[in-house]
């Protein structure tokens, strides 16, 4: 490759801040129309102000070109391309252009005002939730595939240019290396605009004409990439050596970075990431339709490698485990309500206490389990929504077969603890069939732990003197596990880690 030539995107037009620099700094600039409060950004040949528009009261972000020599005829270009592109879009996650206008013979952009600042000042290198950060992508994906229905390629797309609104919601801005489809734009064969980092490989290559939709595919896998592991896919002390790597080199695999990262989400990332346009998603909307498919917790389209590798994808899914992270605390709980009945089972069977006692250990488990389940609800039984009727179904059918089973067998077999202690194995069985059912809907983990019960059950048979205190053991282990994991993402923020 031929060394590009490269233009430096911070250095001219700059993006918007969260607060202003400097009110003395505006205080200098008088646009009519407007009433300058403070100065957001500035760069070589631009300027962004905080301004109030006197005529609608409104707080915008007043971008504009410098007066003197600093606005050469490129960025002239550049400036009037932002606001042709911005002003043919209209979507909640790209930034609304209120005005287009002129000060002293040069373009002013009269733009939506993002207090929440721009998304790189949010990134510290530590990695989002993966949930987190598909939710973003996911968002940013759909914005983008309206631009480019709208016939907009963005070309700089990267965290510098996600603003926040102050609600959260994330916006695109700086279109001013914006490319309309089906025209040959500013750029010539050979030059490179972007940045580095986040550029696809034909752009860093100076193949302006390959450069389409396919690019901010590219842009908005890159930014995935950096939410999952904390850095971008590629960054090197130069920019031409960061350009040389996105050209050559293969990013290293999100999971052997972050190997806890979803199997699902790092195909999807790694799809994003293709070297040839052709092999990324056919467009932003597919991306974006995948990432919803993660999030449902359903198969995503991005081609895995191996069955192994398609397994671990199937178990990672998590369709709607995250609307039950209050049961975290309620799961804690039930622990040793699962588990001291069967102590008290396993010595009564030891040292031969009479049937009935056995019996009084379940009685007394199924008064603390409704107590507690009703404390945690608020004594409102009723399930709420779609997903709570499903998991109530599921444990309410369990919880019915295991006392319809146990009764039935002691009804048939008697109270001996001999043949109370034989029950257990079809507990076990009972047991993993429910996670079974769970596992599809909730978390593809549960399988896993289905089959743990269901192994569980031939080693109760093996022994079944130490069958309950088996079964109250693994009872143990399964909801300390599931309540930490549900508390933690229950009070993790936002793009924690």
């Amino acid at each position: 490759m031929s060394e590009p030539r490269t233009h430096n995107t911070d250095a001219t037009l700059p993006t918007m801040g969260a607060a202003p620099v400097s009110a003395a700094a505006g205080a200098r600039a008088a646009v009519p129309g407007y009433e300058v409060l403070g100065e957001l950004g500035r760069g070589g040949m631009g300027v962004v102000y905080l301004a109030r528009q006197t005529r609608l009261d409104r707080v915008v972000a007043l971008k504009m070109i410098l007066a003197g020599g600093h606005a050469g005829g490129q960025e002239l270009a550049r400036f009037r391309t932002e606001a042709e592109s911005v002003a043919r879009l209209s979507h909640p996650n790209i930034v609304q252009v209120f005005e287009i206008g002129e000060h002293d013979g040069l373009p002013v952009l009269s733009l939506e005002f993002c207090p929440g600042g721009s998304l790189d000042k949010k990134l510290d290198g530590t990695p989002w939730q993966p949930r987190d950060a598909a939710r973003l992508v996911e968002t940013l994906a759909r914005a983008m595939h309206h631009a480019h229905q709208k016939g907009v390629v963005h070309r700089d797309l990267k965290p510098a240019n996600v603003l926040l609104a102050e609600d959260g919601t994330p916006k695109i801005t700086d279109f001013g290396l914006a490319k309309k489809l089906g025209e040959a734009g500013q750029t010539g064969t050979g030059a490179v605009l972007g940045t580095p980092s986040y550029m696809a490989p034909e752009q860093a290559g100076g193949r302006s004409k390959a450069v389409g939709p396919a690019a901010d595919v590219y842009a908005l896998g890159a930014i995935l990439y950096e939410l999952l592991t904390g850095r971008p896919p590629f960054k090197a002390a130069t920019a031409l050596e960061t350009m040389l790597q996105v050209v050559a080199d293969e990013p290293v695999p999100v999971r052997q970075l972050l190997p806890r990262t979803p199997a699902d989400l790092e195909a999807v990332c790694r799809k994003c990431l293709e070297k040839e346009p052709g092999r990324r998603y056919a467009s932003a909307a597919e991306l974006a339709d995948d990432l919803g498919h993660f999030l449902n917790g359903e198969p995503v389209t991005a081609s895995r490698s191996g069955l192994l590798d398609r397994l671990v994808g199937a178990l990672d899914r998590a369709q709607l485990l995250e609307q039950f992270t209050a049961y975290g605390t309620l799961m804690l709980w039930l622990a040793p309500v699962m588990f001291l009945p069967e102590v008290w089972v396993t010595i009564a069977g030891a040292r031969g206490w009479p049937g009935y006692l056995l019996v009084l250990a379940e009685v007394v488990r199924a008064a603390a389990f409704l107590l507690l389940v009703g404390w945690q609800r608020g004594w409102r039984w009723a399930p709420r929504g779609a997903a709570e009727r499903q998991l109530w179904a599921v444990w309410g059918g369990y919880m019915l077969a295991c006392w319809a089973y146990g009764v039935s067998g002691r009804l048939a077999l008697g109270l001996e603890p001999s043949v109370q202690l034989g029950l257990y194995p079809g507990l076990a069985a009972l047991t993993g069939l429910a996670f079974f059912c769970i596992a599809a809907n909730f978390w593809g983990y549960c399988a896993v732990i289905g089959l743990t019960f269901l192994a569980l059950a031939f080693v109760m048979v093996a022994g079944l003197r130490w069958a309950p205190l088996e079964f109250g053991t693994a009872w143990v282990v399964v909801l300390v596990y599931l309540g930490l994991r549900l508390r933690r993402l229950g009070r993790r923020p936002p793009g924690a880690a």
